[in-house]
């Protein structure tokens, strides 16, 4: 809807390319600016060639017991200092006013004071964050994915702890350039009990969906994954819903799952993960 085309609340991606200066520190983007209209978005997203994005368009939507500000700080993905991990989240934790401070304790001061904005998507980076061994250094797709489960898990156990128990969508995306995490997972699914307009709200969880092939590209008048007979996938995207007219290229990642990406010799290989608790 025209509604939604425009109630963006902040644009945003990190990318990292090989061939480039210092590549294990990606390019960054954030802007409170309408996309569509930001020509320096345009010109530098033609001179990228990146092997790796994690971009995230944000929107403002009522939660009880939070604050929506349009505002840099507030715009994903996420990446402090001294570290190539970023965050970006699709969702949003109710009552989270209640919760930033019980999660600012389990956080590490070295994360905690980097934290710039007012969102829950950024404190849940920092506990991220606070999960993964020794700041600094490298990370493969096992410690990702374990820091990964931890913070859902301590989230859940704080909002237990609090008492709250309201519908709350925690999709995350996670990646180092190299590896990548995803979630498809919501607290508390259906519980709607203090959210307001409830006509607006989607029965379904936030979905997660990837097409994975060699090129992705215009074929023949139409955006698609491309595949090359007999050869091994090189190529992913990944999203919160099919990016093209034709969904056949597109698999949904089943509920309470995360999916584990690492990209090695070129070659895409991807595993499951349960989300059980």
């Amino acid at each position: 809807s025209v509604q939604n085309f425009l109630n963006v609340a902040g644009t945003g991606f990190t990318a990292w390319q090989n061939d480039s200066h210092e590549p294990h520190k990606p390019f960054a983007y954030h802007s409170t600016e309408l996309p569509m209209y930001d020509r320096n978005l345009r010109q530098l997203s033609s001179k990228i060639t990146a092997n790796c994005v994690v971009g995230h368009i944000r929107a403002t939507g009522y939660m009880p017991g939070t604050t929506n500000i349009i505002t840099i700080p507030n715009v994903h993905p996420f990446q402090f200092e001294n570290t190539n991990v970023v965050l970006a989240h699709n969702g949003g934790l109710a009552n989270f006013d209640e919760m930033k401070f019980e999660i600012a304790n389990r956080c590490n001061k070295y994360f905690k004071l980097q934290v710039q904005g007012n969102t829950d998507s950024e404190w849940i980076y920092a506990l991220l964050m606070s999960k993964l061994p020794q700041i600094g250094r490298s990370y493969n797709s096992s410690e990702l994915a374990d820091a990964t489960l931890e913070t859902l898990s301590e989230i859940k156990e704080i909002r237990e702890k609090i008492g709250i128990n309201t519908h709350s969508a925690a999709n995350l995306i996670v990646s180092d350039g190299k590896s990548l995490i995803a979630t498809c997972f919501t607290y508390d699914f259906g519980c709607y009990e203090g959210l307001i307009n409830q006509a607006i709200l989607s029965p379904e969880m936030h979905s997660v969906w990837y097409s994975i092939g060699n090129k992705f590209g215009c074929f023949d008048g139409q955006w698609t994954m491309g595949t090359a007979e007999g050869c091994q996938p090189t190529s992913m995207v990944l999203a919160s819903e099919p990016l093209t007219k034709d969904f056949s290229t597109w698999v949904e990642l089943q509920k309470y799952t995360m999916l584990v990406v690492d990209r090695v010799d070129d070659i895409i290989n991807m595993s499951t993960r349960e989300i059980d608790f």
